[in-house]
């Protein structure tokens, strides 16, 4: 078996929408006026030829979190010069008990810079989330919300440099 190597960087943005807001479920911070803040932290590891990309989040169980995975290499190259068919990787991840996964396999990876992006709430989304979130993040507040083709998303960024 390989090395395991794991490099950690968390990255976590806390927000709450007033000082004074009440906790709901799950400890996302609500406010009297029904807007919402999100905690939300990704960091990665290496195993083998596997990317994990992992986090924590104060989002209900069922949320899903959209993420995407670049190697620089997709950003500089035209991908038929690519060495692999996956340096630029997305999909979806499922909040359970606070926490989310994914695995991403980079076996023909070369070494470089790789960027991780982790964004919420993404349509479609069950409907408690969505109520509770809005359809397009309507009730989303706080310093790492952002704007994103007219809706609101939580985003968080990790970014690291990929070994062989």
């Amino acid at each position: 078996m390989g090395v395991m190597r794991a490099f950690s960087s968390t990255v976590t943005f806390v927000t709450l929408a007033i000082a004074t807001g009440c906790s709901g479920t799950g400890g996302t911070t609500t406010a009297p006026d029904g807007s919402e803040t999100v905690s939300l932290s990704v960091e990665h590891r290496t195993e083998w030829r596997q990317l994990w990309i992992q986090g924590t989040t104060d989002l209900p169980d069922g949320a899903f979190l959209n993420y995407s995975v670049t190697h620089e290499v997709a950003e500089s190259s035209p991908p038929d010069e690519w060495p692999a068919t996956n340096l630029l990787e997305s999909g979806r991840a499922t909040v359970k008990d606070g926490q989310f996964w994914s695995t991403v396999n980079t076996l023909n990876w070369p070494n470089g810079n790789v960027r991780v992006l982790i964004q919420f709430p993404f349509p479609p989304q069950p409907p408690p989330i969505e109520s509770r979130y809005g359809p397009l993040g309507e009730h989303l507040t706080g310093e790492n919300v952002t704007t994103v083709s007219g809706m609101k998303a939580v985003e968080v960024e990790h970014h690291f440099e990929h070994r062989r």
